[in-house]
């Protein structure tokens, strides 16, 4: 439960990232200590925007003049694609320019939905430095009061759809889908919600999810309704996994291809020398398509997993079989690798469908990464060896996936921001950023798997964060969160390293799957905390075999040389190893040869950057299917490991939660946290078929 500004208590459930953040904040207090991350005084608080303008402001109903109009319009088209289809551009272009010709025939309603469109767009607009578009959204934007805000009153003033709800219309879903996304888009998230379940329930009432109503409806009509639902069902979806709470639309309740197309024949393998640059007509339903077949399996996730509040490796599996299919059945033109060469448009719509992808693998593997987060820490405060093999390896591959699909999020992220048609507004862009790097950090935290450019991972993530918390509050309260928590790793690293013997870091899944650990040749490496500056990590990218994971993202293989990091002048110095250490590494690079500068640390290295792995091979699913692990695949290979929910915040506690391991209790031992508190730190609930370990 968190308070929002006017003092009420709003309920954020366990699939939210800010219930994700709570729970890492209890494991890095008990390991770390007290820190600004942990005490973070808004911890207990949820940032909902404000109205800015007074609440006695006259509305003046008045129209930009066309030119900003087909500005605003363009913005908004193009920063909501692939997120949503609330209408047809040509057509709605068409009226556009009749409302201008003729305004005293234009209804009201269409007013009603026009300024709405104002509104988004001016929110959201991302023009070109220096071009005419970025003019006219500057002068908008530097007006004495918010002009987007007046737009939304206006519509609101003009036509309101929750005035008469008992005789809603399709115009009024409509506008309540888009007043729902404009208030996402000003951090007001419950006020969306609710905007959201009016515009659902109004949805039922017209009959959008069924497919027996469309044949009183010509052809135009039909497509208006099936894009509307499934906007509808897109935005659904964001709300509920971001505020952990009850999705409005149950497909269930749907019928026919009201959500989800007819068959289509199979896709031809991509060709990565065809490049393409489809209209945005072309783009528009692919993108859509694509977004409702990933939020149809976060709709599961939320469903099997999170409503029920546990999860088992076997679920996990029969979810993630389905999330194979999705890149599959991917058009060409919304590849990630079509982004260098896109329109903003349909880079945005690229962006969109593969973070909703990535953010489905996220949320179905977070709770065996968090699992076996806590173990690990666990090890760290009770200062046992962890060098050896981690007991479940079904869950491995799991959180494996999670760390891989977060550094993928961050990757997409980072390109649409260095090609430039990132929005600063866009809240799914910023609540996918915002887990994947809260992922990243917490990884980094507990050392479990070595990422390449995790630094630059983590430095891009904030940079991009900052970006956008320079017009979105949201945002900039994400900025100061990931940033305490960085320099919570950086000082941990240094901890980790300072007291590091031998072979004691953590074995990758590569060593425990495949069972080929090889020695680092190297017997010195460069220990320091987080960069804080955009400068790229100097390292060499290697891709040998490719794992059986549920996310084709991942390639691991051992590191012949170490990865230097920069150096924070407030740490310690770095410290000579006294034999080489065995360490595996996740390499994962950007999309782009990153520039060839190099670190600021006492160890960089001189050579120049190869270049990186392209990430078709990281993405490419082709491989998962030919070679299976049987320990991965076997029914018979080990028991189905299983994660409860209930004792998760049980943690950490002097009882441990039913269905808790007791680890040690057999030899009458109990780990406790050292130099902290003397509290037993129970593993939040794992059994094995019901059983207490």
């Amino acid at each position: 439960m968190l308070q929002d500004p006017t003092g009420r208590v709003l309920y954020i459930g366990d699939s939210a990232t800010l219930s994700f953040l709570q729970l890492i904040r209890m494991m890095v207090e008990t390991v770390s200590g007290s820190s600004p991350f942990t005490n973070d005084p808004r911890r207990h608080k949820i940032v909902e925007g404000q109205y800015s303008l007074p609440s006695g402001y006259r509305h003046t109903h008045l129209l930009p003049d066309l030119q900003t109009a087909h500005v605003l319009v363009e913005a908004f088209f193009t920063n909501t694609h692939g997120l949503l289809q609330v209408f047809q551009r040509d057509v709605f272009l068409e009226n556009l320019d009749r409302c201008y010709t003729d305004p005293l025939s234009t209804e009201s309603s269409w007013l009603c939905l026009l300024n709405l469109v104002f509104a988004i767009g001016l929110t959201m607009a991302t023009p070109l430095s220096g071009s005419p578009e970025a003019l006219i959204i500057d002068k908008l934007r530097t007006e004495h009061l918010d002009r987007a805000e007046v737009f939304y009153l206006n519509a609101k003033s003009l036509n309101d759809p929750m005035t008469g709800l008992e005789d809603q219309d399709f115009w009024s879903v409509q506008a309540l889908l888009l007043m729902a996304v404009y208030m996402l888009a000003k951090s007001k998230r419950n006020t969306a919600f609710a905007l959201l379940g009016m515009a659902a329930r109004s949805a039922y009432s017209l009959g959008l999810h069924r497919e027996d109503t469309m044949v009183i409806f010509s052809v135009e009509e039909q497509r208006a309704r099936k894009n509307l639902w499934r906007s509808l069902f897109v935005i659904d979806r964001l709300l509920s996994c971001s505020l952990g709470r009850p999705t409005a639309i149950s497909e269930d309740d749907c019928s026919g291809d009201s959500l989800h197309p007819s068959e289509q024949a199979a896709k031809q393998p991509f060709n990565p020398n065809i490049q393409s640059r489809p209209d945005y007509n072309a783009t528009g339903p692919s993108a859509l398509e694509a977004a409702v077949r990933s939020c149809s399996v976060i709709g599961q996730i939320l469903r099997k997993v999170y409503q029920q509040r546990k999860i088992s490796t076997r679920l996990a599996q029969e979810i993630a079989d389905v999330c194979k299919s999705w890149p599959r059945a991917l058009p060409d033109m919304l590849h990630w690798r079509q982004a260098a060469n896109a329109s903003p448009s349909q880079g945005v719509a690229i962006l969109h469908v593969n973070l909703f992808y990535c953010h489905s693998i996220i949320l179905l593997t977070r709770p065996f990464f968090l699992y076996i987060l806590n173990m690990e820490t666990q090890r760290q405060v009770g200062q046992s060896p962890s060098g050896g093999p981690r007991p479940y390896l079904r869950m491995e591959k799991f959180s494996e996936a999670c760390v891989i699909a977060s550094t993928h999020t961050i990757l997409l992220v980072q390109n649409a921001f260095e090609a430039g048609y990132l929005s600063r507004r866009n809240p799914a862009v910023i609540y996918f950023l915002f887990a994947a790097a809260l992922v990243i950090l917490s990884n980094e935290f507990a050392g479990l798997y070595r990422v390449d450019a995790s630094d630059t991972c983590i430095v891009n993530a904030i940079n991009t964060m900052n970006y956008c918390g320079e017009s979105d509050q949201q945002a900039s309260r994400l900025v100061y969160i990931l940033s305490t928590f960085r320099d919570v790793v950086a000082q941990q690293r240094m901890r980790r390293k300072q007291t590091a013997t031998g072979n004691t870091t953590l074995p990758s899944i590569s060593s425990q799957l495949y069972g080929n650990p090889c020695q680092q040749q190297s017997s010195s490496a460069n220990i320091g905390g987080l960069a804080n500056s955009t400068n790229p990590i100097n390292a060499n990218s290697h891709l040998h075999q490719v794992p059986i994971h549920i996310y084709p993202g991942m390639e691991t293989a051992p590191i012949h040389s170490p990865t230097p990091t920069f150096q924070q002048p407030h740490l310690a110095p770095p410290l000579q190893l006294s034999q080489p250490l065995t360490e595996f590494s996740v390499h994962l690079s950007p999309i782009q040869s990153p520039p060839s500068i190099e670190p600021l640390g006492t160890n960089a290295i001189n050579t120049p950057l190869s270049k990186p792995p392209s990430l078709s091979t990281m993405l490419d699913l082709s491989a998962l299917d030919a070679t299976r692990v049987p320990s991965l695949h076997s029914e018979g290979s080990g028991q189905d490991e299983q994660i409860d929910f209930d004792a998760l915040w049980a943690w950490p506690s002097n009882t441990p939660a039913t269905g808790s391991p007791r680890t040690g209790l057999e030899a009458g031992m109990l780990e406790r946290v050292h130099g902290i508190s003397d509290s037993v730190v129970p593993m939040f609930g794992v059994d094995r078929n019901g059983r207490d370990m």
